[in-house]
């Protein structure tokens, strides 16, 4: 599990934000969700639209995202984890580290990351070892 003060940091975050989402930003957010909800080494089509009930039951948190939008986007990232896990992979964390020059959005795509990864209250090693993937791929220093 990730450490109370530590979600509610994240949670935070989020409601500070009040600029509108840019592109780089919802591909990094998609990027960062496909990469937790793959953390076990594989992504169906079923557990990809219940990570997306996950993140659309978070709608006060992410209010300022477009969730049509989102969806979209996480979808085609989620079809390159089907086609190609490795390539998928690496296509994700691309999509995250193009954000690592904005700080803004570097916290805030750590921090919705922090949130899907706690979202059900547990933090498994293998959803830990992405975080750090997801962390490094925006220039931050572990926890």
């Amino acid at each position: 599990m990730i450490p109370e003060e530590s979600v509610a940091y994240a949670l935070a975050a989020w409601s500070r934000f009040d600029k509108s989402v840019t592109d780089d930003l919802l591909r990094a957010l998609s990027g960062a969700f496909v990469l937790v909800a793959a953390a076990d080494g594989e992504l169906s089509r079923a557990e990809a639209d219940r990570f997306l009930e996950v993140v659309r039951g978070k709608s006060e948190v992410f209010a300022r995202l477009d969730f049509g939008a989102l969806e979209k986007t996480f979808g085609d990232l989620a079809d390159a984890m089907f086609a190609d896990p490795e390539d998928g992979k690496r296509l994700a964390l691309q999509c995250v580290a193009d954000v690592r020059d904005e700080p803004d959005q570097v916290e805030l795509v750590a921090s919705a990351a922090k949130i899907a990864a706690d979202a059900d209250g547990r933090l498994q090693s293998c959803e830990a070892s992405v975080m750090g993937e997801i962390r490094q791929a925006l220039g931050l220093r572990e926890d």
